[in-house]
């Protein structure tokens, strides 16, 4: 699964508008100034166009690769493993989505940084179209990965159940109030979510005696009810790891 570890969106004149790590399984992040390195890539775009008459598509450098989308009056950096279509795609629409909602904005001579901060959230949503897992597919893969109990999987937004696994008698005399707490908590989740700008991508919950753990899949949040935090924590990663998805450390 190719992975997109930051994006960077910069005016064609090198003012840095937004700057984004997304989450990934190994902490990668770049020591240099992020207006530093916006302002050294956009000065290598700006050569490349004047010497070729192009944009430069990829820009590969000993620690990172960039992907380069080029909008009207923007350039979108996708820092990235390797590269593949579903890069190219998510860093147009990437580019296409800010345009048309900042247009106003970005036809001021020296816009404002900070009104493009609330794009994160999109930005999170469209990468999230990556990591898009069939309920159907998860179900089938699970018991391929590990032996396990107390797996859900619940459909957002609107947080239906879309898959029930096979239960322990404790979990199965209390389903239902199980099931209404977790979608509680997948609806609490949601809205901080909103509120900070914070995208957690795994919550742990500690009950009376027993673990919930609540996995964000994108489209789809996996929950499993247990009595072993660091045991469910590693039937997760290998889920994960099965479905083509990558490890979130916590």
């Amino acid at each position: 699964m190719p992975i997109a570890k930051q994006v960077m969106i910069l005016t064609k004149e090198g003012l840095l508008l937004l700057d984004h790590k997304f989450r990934t399984d190994d902490h990668f992040f770049i020591d240099t100034d992020s207006d530093l390195l916006s302002g050294m890539l956009s000065a290598i775009l700006s050569v490349a166009k004047e010497m070729t008459g192009g944009i430069v598509q990829t820009i590969n450098q000993d620690k990172y690769n960039v992907l380069v989308s080029e909008g009207e009056h923007i350039y979108v950096l996708l820092f990235i493993d390797e590269g593949s279509k579903e890069l190219n795609k998510i860093a147009k629409l990437i580019a296409r989505e800010f345009e048309s909602k900042f247009k106003e904005e970005l036809e001021e001579l020296i816009p404002d940084p900070s009104v493009f901060r609330p794009f994160i959230t999109e930005l999170e949503a469209i990468y999230a179209q990556l990591f898009r897992v069939d309920a159907e597919l998860l179900s089938k893969l699970i018991p391929e990965v590990t032996t396990i109990m107390n797996v859900s999987i619940f459909e957002k937004p609107m947080n239906h159940q879309v898959y029930s696994g096979p239960r322990d008698s404790f979990v199965s005399e209390y389903e239902h109030s199980y099931n209404e707490f977790i979608i509680k908590l997948i609806e609490t989740q949601s809205d901080l979510t909103e509120k900070t700008l914070d995208f957690p991508k795994r919550a742990i919950i500690e009950f009376m005696d027993r673990v919930i753990i609540l996995e964000d899949l994108g489209t789809h949040v996996l929950t499993i009810i247990g009595n072993d935090r660091d045991e469910l924590i590693n039937k997760v990663k290998k889920i994960r790891k099965k479905a083509g998805m990558g490890i979130t450390r916590k």
